[in-house]
């Protein structure tokens, strides 16, 4: 008889879109999926659940039909570090969590992500963890591409209402969705498949189309970067953590990608801190792979690092071919 290959279950449930992984407990990746969104705020359980369920599914039709999966690790957007015993019993945490594991190897340091919402988690040598940030768009997600895109419109807003300067982000805005005015917009903005993602979207469509040309879009960037900075700092006050230069890692589309955010990012962070910046090591999805290992008694060695990057990349050239 065959003896079953024993594998570990690595899922990043993001708020736009959700990945899964399946490695071995040598840390080779075996299979990648990627989906839509999983958000334990923002979505039923029932919904969430059958979302882990395809995702399990499509990792099985990858895999070899002789297989045991040992343990999981589920990442979600929604879940605090203050995860409730439940899901801590099935590893299911935060998905800033996760990304922290991947970006700094479980090693103190700040990860701050800054997408579509704003996290922040931040590590210090005694391994305790300090989140901020990750409250959703209702509540606030300071300098996210969400509420870069809210303030795009409501500086639109304020020119027709004329309390505000004129903007270009006005003409962008009423050339993308074929309207005459701001006020065309809100069937639009208020429709229901307009949702967060659509947000972030839009934030990133406004960059590439004014981004350098715009003052009401720079001073917006601008701020966001701030705010963003500002939070990363609370975070690392509020941790203890003492490591100089700071070792601060960086994710998110907004930071990434608009240019603007991160240099007003930076330059308020090198304000504060010696920093060391640079990118996650490995991505939110073999961070939650690495939680899996830990919990299966498997050591994160340098190797096995390497073997989960490379692999996935492998895998997920494949997969997206």
């Amino acid at each position: 008889m065959e003896t079953p290959l024993q594998l570990v279950i690595g899922i990043d449930g993001g708020a736009t879109y959700s990945h899964g992984v399946a490695a071995t407990h040598d840390g080779r990746v075996l299979a990648v999926v990627h989906s839509a969104s999983m958000n334990f705020t923002g979505s039923y359980q029932k919904e969430v659940r059958r979302r882990v369920s395809e995702i399990l599914r499509d990792l099985e039709l990858q895999l070899p039909f002789s297989n045991e999966f040992t343990h999981y690790a589920v990442s979600a957007a929604g879940i605090f570090s203050e995860a409730t015993t439940d899901q801590k019993e099935k590893l299911c945490v935060g998905d800033s969590v996760a990304a922290f594991q991947g970006a700094t190897l479980g090693r103190p340091g700040v990860l701050v992500i800054c997408g579509t919402g704003t996290s922040i988690i931040a590590c210090n040598e005694a391994e305790k963890f300090t989140q901020l940030g990750g409250w959703g768009p209702l509540l606030d997600d300071v300098g996210s591409a969400y509420w870069i895109a809210v303030k795009c419109i409501r500086a639109a807003i304020a020119e027709f209402e004329q309390t505000g300067p004129m903007t270009s982000i006005t003409g962008a805005l009423c050339d993308w969705y074929e309207v005459k005015n701001v006020q065309g917009l809100i069937p639009v903005i208020y429709h229901p498949e307009f949702t967060r993602d659509k947000f972030a979207n839009l934030a990133s469509r406004l960059d590439r189309k004014i981004g350098d040309a715009d003052p009401v879009y720079q001073q917006i960037c601008r701020e966001a970067g701030e705010a963003v900075a500002t939070l990363a700092i609370r975070a690392v006050e509020k941790s203890g953590l003492n490591t100089s230069p700071l070792p601060l890692f960086f994710s998110g589309g907004v930071l990434l990608h608009n240019r603007a955010v991160m240099n007003a990012f930076e330059e308020t962070i090198r304000g504060e801190f010696r920093v060391m910046l640079s990118q996650p090591r490995l991505p939110t999805v073999l961070g939650a792979a690495m939680l899996a290992l830990r919990e299966a008694g498997v050591e994160i060695t340098d190797p096995l690092v390497e073997q989960l990057d490379t692999t996935y990349k492998n895998v997920d050239e494949l997969v997206s071919g």
